[in-house]
């Protein structure tokens, strides 16, 4: 049975996953993590953080107490695909921190599902957070001085 080439659309660049689509650094994740915008389902746990860019790009932590290299690699490869192909889908602009909470759900499609759920309800926070007035200290009164 001879090879078939990939549809078209796969190969246009549209669904690409560079290396600026990434978070590589410890500063890069601890600057999201500091944000403490976070959203779970059950089967994973984001954090985000505007980064003022025209594209999204995402951060993986997956855990030891995911299990052995082998699943953890397993799982990194399937958060990989789901972004890559919901990359176009996601809301613009983000720093993205994802870390999967059920490794037994550990499917394509769910994380698909997913990653457009949270990534959408976490730019709605965002939105909404800083639209928000800035918290000010309570201004001094001035004390009364005898005179």
């Amino acid at each position: 049975m001879p090879h078939e080439p990939p549809p078209a659309e796969h190969t246009s660049g549209r669904y690409r996953f560079p290396k600026s689509s990434r978070l590589l650094t410890k500063p890069e994740f601890d600057r999201v993590y500091q944000r403490r915008c976070k959203a779970g389902d059950g089967v994973l746990l984001l954090f985000a953080l505007d980064n003022g860019q025209p594209s999204t790009r995402i951060g993986l932590s997956v855990s030891r107490k995911v299990g052995n290299a082998v699943v953890r690699n397993r799982i990194k490869r399937l958060l990989r695909e789901a972004f890559r192909l919901t990359q176009h889908d996601l809301p613009t602009g983000l720093d993205l921190v994802v870390i999967p909470t059920a490794p037994d759900k550990a499917a394509l499609e769910t994380y698909q599902r997913s990653l457009k759920r949270l990534t959408t309800k976490l730019q709605r926070r965002l939105q909404v957070q800083s639209t928000m007035p800035a918290k000010t200290a309570p201004r001094a009164t001035p004390t009364e001085t005898p005179s």
